[in-house]
């Protein structure tokens, strides 16, 4: 869902001041690039809602003292929380900078009911709330993210892997229960809006984030706004097909799914395939792909063709999309493994082969280990986005 022409003005103004600050009126005009009445009028509104500060600039020189602005870091803080692959939930308070103010977590109890899981969200967030130097009245909203099919205009859960059916109103079970409104998004989405704030992206306007973990996805920032579809569910990156009819069956139950050759479940599961191997248990993946990792590194085991053929897969899907998007750069987050010159070889390879010529040399590449904490991070940017779009 795109923002109006006026709540995009209110977004990038605040960006634009949170980067700057302090900042006058006339310099957020060329930092902008709207007009200075429309900094003026925004900037009123800001203040009088407490979201913007004033601060005069003491100086002997004659005429008007210059006033600088700041957000308002009292004015209002955002929670966000996130599960990880690892079994647990991050939890972070931040203010309206985005700094952030506390840290929490909290172990998962395995469940495949989606209306348990927000439920465990819901204790996790009691529990935090409770323990933070800020009041429960003081949170203006709450950010969830989660490795789902999100619709993240309602809050409603469509699917999790491994669950049980859904639909689920998620956002709805833990707005109920804290009595704070409360917004839910795919995992990947958080994570470019995370980017987008605090990493490669806060420079970018334009970029895709594709994460490659159990499962493969992808998020698209557009004109400083992340985009999602008409129904309000991002990118389904991970299930674009680049071996049609004939691949590997995904658990979409389609055939050639990106996700059936380069995430880590399906490196995991053709890695056992060659190895004679028993395959682990869901909740045991990320500990069972790090032993894989380390067995392959000490030549105790070869899966290299499996590990090439991913990174040949994952160079065609790329360069599909980059012929088809043209957007300015491409951030690959992965694990550490992702990073080893062999294997970025294999990828450049078939990312130049399959690229249309002219896109590819513009189109700025970057590669990130992943860190976890950036989900939350984003959960709380989501909230921050929303709440600088009808500031």
């Amino acid at each position: 869902m795109r923002l109006t022409d006026q709540e995009h003005n209110r977004v990038l103004l605040l960006k634009k001041l949170r980067a700057s600050e302090p900042v006058a009126r006339t310099d957020l005009v060329k930092f902008t690039g709207l007009t200075g009445g429309t900094i003026t009028a925004i900037t009123a509104d800001l203040v009088k809602r407490g979201i913007v500060i004033e601060e005069k600039v003491v100086s002997n020189a004659p005429g008007r003292p210059r006033v600088n602005l700041r957000i308002n870091p009292e004015g209002k803080y955002v929670v966000g929380i996130t599960a990880t692959n690892d079994g647990e939930l991050l939890l972070e308070i931040v203010n309206l900078r985005g700094e952030s103010l506390a840290v929490s977590t909290a172990l998962l109890t395995p469940t495949t009911s989606i209306a348990d899981f927000a439920r465990q969200f819901v204790a996790a967030l009691e529990t935090a709330i409770a323990g933070w130097p800020v009041r429960r009245e003081d949170i203006y909203r709450i950010g969830v993210g989660i490795p789902a099919v999100v619709d993240n205009r309602t809050g409603i859960v469509e699917q999790i892997l491994t669950f049980e059916p859904g639909p689920c109103d998620f956002g709805g079970i833990v707005e109920r229960a804290l009595g704070i409104p409360t917004l839910v998004d795919n995992n990947i989405n958080l994570l470019a809006r995370a980017e987008h704030w605090y990493g490669l992206g806060a420079q970018l306007g334009d970029f895709t984030l594709i994460n490659v973990d159990l499962g493969i996805g992808a998020a698209l920032y557009r004109g400083g706004q992340l985009i999602s579809g008409a129904h309000g569910i991002a990118s389904e990156f991970g299930h674009v097909k680049v071996v049609p009819d004939t691949g590997r069956l995904c658990h979409c139950g389609a055939r050639g799914c990106i996700q059936a050759y380069c995430s880590i479940h399906a490196i995991i599961r053709q890695a056992c395939e060659r190895l004679g191997r028993a395959e682990p248990r869901y909740e045991e993946m990320g500990r069972f792909f790090e032993e894989l990792m380390a067995e392959h590194a000490a030549a105790a085991i070869d899966i290299w063709p499996v590990l090439e053929q991913a990174s040949h897969y994952l160079g065609v899907a790329v360069a599909n999309h980059i012929t088809m998007q043209d957007p300015e750069a491409v951030i690959l987050c992965g694990p550490p493994i992702a990073m080893m010159d062999k294997l970025r070889g294999t990828f450049f390879a078939a990312l130049e082969q399959n690229t249309f010529p002219t896109l590819r040399r513009r189109t700025k590449l970057y590669f990130k280990a992943w860190d976890k904490g950036a989900f939350a991070r984003g959960a709380a940017a989501m909230v921050l986005e929303h709440l600088y779009s009808s500031a």
